[in-house]
């Protein structure tokens, strides 16, 4: 089964961000995780554009608690 990843090289980066999670996140580190999400573990359909959705999904609240929560799993297990 194929497993998806964020590239090794961008882990300590998420880690970083995580971190500042834990005070009043900024909107900058917010939109670089939807970054990371939407280019590296998302499956979008066939004709969807990246970018759009990325942008309206972050206006959604329980969109940007979905993100924040997967990163926060996944980097438990790093």
């Amino acid at each position: 089964m194929y497993v998806r990843e964020v590239p090794e090289e961008y882990r300590e980066e998420i880690k970083s961000i995580m971190q500042n999670m834990q005070t009043m996140p900024a909107y900058k580190d917010i939109e670089r995780l939807f970054y990371f999400y939407y280019r590296y573990i998302k499956v979008l359909q066939r004709g969807e554009n990246a970018e759009k959705r990325m942008k309206k999904d972050l206006s959604c609240p329980s969109c940007k608690g979905k993100v924040i929560y997967y990163f926060k799993n996944i980097v438990l297990e790093w």
